[in-house]
Parts: structure tokens; C-alpha cells; sequence
């Protein structure tokens, strides 16, 4: 068995790797000593996480592996990618050899809706802003090529809002309004109505909504930048060479790019802003539009906690076996951690896609002072919580997903 999973977890590894190919080295960071003070804003109540074991079984725990909740599918049936919509609410998809529904759910088990629908839903993501808590979801189209994007209020109302792809959603931090990103044809708005604010969009990338405004990739001419959307105007920050994924909170912003032309002397002097160093995973301020590097190896996966304060960020270790190694950035300062076996089930659906699913799973507790992930142990996909100032993580259960309240 646990060469059966090694073989997985080379494969999976090499996929990512490949797909994130850039001029970096292959060195890791030097370790230093974690910080003194590692919490941020207090938490409005004791963190809790959401995970699922590998029947299908949604479990709540402390960040100690204590269980609050156990939320078990119906007969035959699984439930898959379970997120938060609020502190007490959960969105999973559940599905059986009978159908497929996006269900809401209580911590304490209290069902308030629950939606069949014709394909299972892969994706979705709820609202951040202070009104009615709403769902955004995207699924395979069952009639034709293509996505169906959905909107799911609290109220059970299903609005249609898309049917293209690729298709990339994130929400306003600060109101009920969110954004959605098709291909290289459009970026628009959704508030009171739909507004199209770009149709010169990067072809694949998830646009980020913080504090400040919507990051997104557009297109000028020959060249694309790393752009702020004020809500009138666009404010160039850079300017990105090759495929670029970025992650975003407060007012900070992590982005690694591909393999881009080396731009020469002159045509460096002459460029307006600046280009965003190829193949290094670098933090840009969206206020001050300054630049730090982070680290010139490939990055899988990398996520801010909440506040943007602190990054984590994974990279690959192959010595002696195959295996990933998380790091936290603050302020210029590294911390690197134990090297782990990722469960590839998580690996080959998070990595791909990490810029979208780190707007709607968190690994960070509320406060920034720990994170969360699943790594096997033994062939057996386990939950761990590492705190920012212990050398060592601790394991919490079982389980294949793991997500910290808000």
C-alpha cells in the first residue's frame, strides 16, 4: 500500500510540478527562529475546522481534534468539498447514485435548504459581505459544452449566471456583489445589474476581490498587467510576462509567474512599472505597488491568512521521497517546516486550481496563528493543525479535507 501511494504521489507532484514550471532553483529557505507573537485580531469565537473523512462524512472539530458536530449524508450517499459560509453554516455538495444536491447546513445538524440539480456541482463559494448569505456554485453543463454558474440564496432561490467557460467567480469583501471572469471575452460586475468593465481579460486566471478593489489580469495591446479595478478606472501595478496565478488579502497580493522574455537593459529603463520577476513567487502591496520576493522555487499551493499578513506557501522535496514543505512569509522573514506526503485526492484537486480555492477554503485559523492541511500517514490520509510558533504539527483525525472557520 504505501508504495501504491507513493507512486500516486509521484505522479501527482509531477503533474503540478510541470504545470508550474518556471526558472527558479530547486533550493529551499533558511529556517528561522518562529516569532514571539504569532496571533493577530482575536477570533469572535474558538476556531473551528471542517473536515471529511474518507466515507463521505462531514466532521467539525476544535483545533485540539475535539468533535463538535458530525454531519452524516443520506443512505448511498457522500458529501464532497464541504466550505463555510458563515461560522455556523455549511455548503457541501452530496451526491449518489441517485442524484446530486447542493445542501446548506447547521453546525448542530439543522438542514435550511437543499437543491437537486442534474451534474454535481464542483465548485462553489460563498459571500463575504454583511447582507444575505449567498452561494455562487459552477458545475458541468449537461446538455452542452461548457459550465453552468448559479447563484444560491438563503431564501432557496437558484438564479442563472453564466453558461461558458472557463469561468472564475470571487466576491466583494465588503458588499453582496460579486465579479466573474470569462476566458479572454469579458470581466464583469454583478451588483444592482451587470456591468462589463474589461473584454480584454487574460484567457485563464481567477480575479481577486480585496479591500482596495478587483485584481485582475488585462489584456493592452501586446502586453497584460497585473491590474487594481477601483471601481472606475484601472490601476496597472505591473506588468506580467507568461501565465501568472495570484492570491490576494487585505491589500496584499502573492503572485508567481511563468517563464517570460528577458526584456534587456534599455527596454527595462523604459518601462513605466515594473515586470514581475519570472518563475519568483513575489508579494506585491496594491497601496504602495512595492515588490518582495518570497522564494524562486515552484509553489503548488500558497494562501494569506486573513488579514494578508502572513503567506503560506508550499514548494516540492523529493529527497528521499517524494513530498511538499510548507513555509510562512511575514515581513520578509521565512519559517520552514516539517516535509509531508500531501493525501493526492486534495494535491491533484486544490493545486490546479488553488487561486480559485483559496478564495473559498481557508487554511488559516481566524486569527493567523495556525493552519490546517491533510497528509498521509502510512497510506491513511490524516488532518493536521501546525501552529505558526511550534516546530512540529499536531494530528487532529482523520480526513481528506480540512477547512478553518471564518
Amino acid at each position: 500500500m504505501k508504495r501504491l501511494q507513493t507512486v500516486i504521489l509521484v505522479v501527482a507532484l509531477a503533474l503540478v510540478a510541470a504545470a508550474c514550471t518556471t526558472t527558479g532553483s530547486n533550493t529551499t529557505s533558511t529556517s528561522t527562529a518562529p516569532p514571539q507573537d504569532t496571533s493577530l485580531d482575536e477570533p469572535d469565537q474558538p476556531a473551528r475546522l471542517l473536515t471529511l473523512d474518507i466515507e463521505g462524512t462531514i466532521r467539525v472539530l476544535s483545533p485540539t481534534g475535539d468533535e463538535i458536530d458530525t454531519i452524516a449524508p443520506g443512505i448511498g450517499a457522500r458529501f464532497t468539498q464541504p466550505i463555510w459560509s458563515s461560522q455556523d453554516t455549511i455548503i457541501a455538495s452530496e451526491i449518489s447514485t441517485t442524484g446530486s444536491h447542493l445542501t446548506a447546513t447547521t453546525v448542530g445538524g439543522d438542514e435550511l435548504w437543499r437543491t437537486p440539480l442534474s451534474t454535481p456541482p464542483f465548485y462553489y463559494i460563498a459571500s463575504r459581505g454583511a447582507g444575505t448569505e449567498t452561494v455562487l456554485a459552477l458545475r458541468n453543463n449537461d446538455g452542452s459544452t461548457g459550465l453552468i454558474a448559479e447563484s444560491f440564496s438563503a431564501a432557496g432561490d437558484v438564479t442563472s449566471i453564466g453558461d461558458e467557460s472557463p469561468f472564475y467567480i470571487t466576491w466583494n469583501p465588503a458588499e453582496d456583489s460579486f465579479a466573474t471572469h470569462v476566458g479572454d471575452r469579458r470581466l464583469d460586475v454583478h451588483a444592482d445589474g451587470i456591468e462589463t468593465i474589461s473584454s480584454a481579460a487574460s484567457l485563464f486566471q481567477a480575479p481577486v476581490w480585496l479591500d482596495d478593489g478587483l485584481v485582475t489580469l488585462r489584456t493592452s495591446g501586446s502586453s497584460t498587467f497585473l491590474s487594481l479595478w477601483t471601481g472606475s478606472i484601472f490601476k496597472d501595478l505591473a506588468l506580467v510576462r507568461g501565465a501568472a496565478r495570484f492570491v490576494g488579502a487585505g491589500n496584499q497580493i502573492a503572485i508567481q509567474t511563468g517563464i517570460g522574455l528577458d526584456t534587456g537593459g534599455v527596454q527595462a529603463l523604459a518601462q513605466s512599472i515594473s515586470t514581475i520577476p519570472a518563475g519568483i513567487l513575489t508579494v506585491i502591496d496594491t497601496r504602495s505597488a512595492s515588490f518582495a520576493s518570497v522564494t524562486p522555487d515552484v509553489s503548488p499551493v500558497y494562501q494569506w491568512d486573513p488579514t494578508g499578513t502572513r503567506l503560506l506557501y508550499a514548494t516540492f522535496e523529493t529527497d528521499p521521497e517524494p513530498a511538499l514543505v510548507w513555509h510562512v512569509w511575514e515581513a520578509g522573514a521565512t519559517i520552514d517546516f516539517e516535509p509531508f506526503a500531501p493525501d493526492p485526492q486534495w494535491f491533484q484537486t486544490v493545486a490546479p486550481f488553488f487561486d480559485q480555492y483559496a478564495q473559498s477554503v481557508s487554511l488559516w485559523a481566524p486569527d493567523g496563528s495556525a493552519f490546517a492541511y491533510p497528509a498521509l500517514i502510512d497510506g491513511f490520509p490524516r488532518i493536521f493543525v501546525q501552529d505558526v510558533a511550534e516546530l512540529s504539527p499536531r494530528q487532529i483525525g482523520d480526513g481528506l479535507w480540512v477547512a478553518f472557520a471564518p
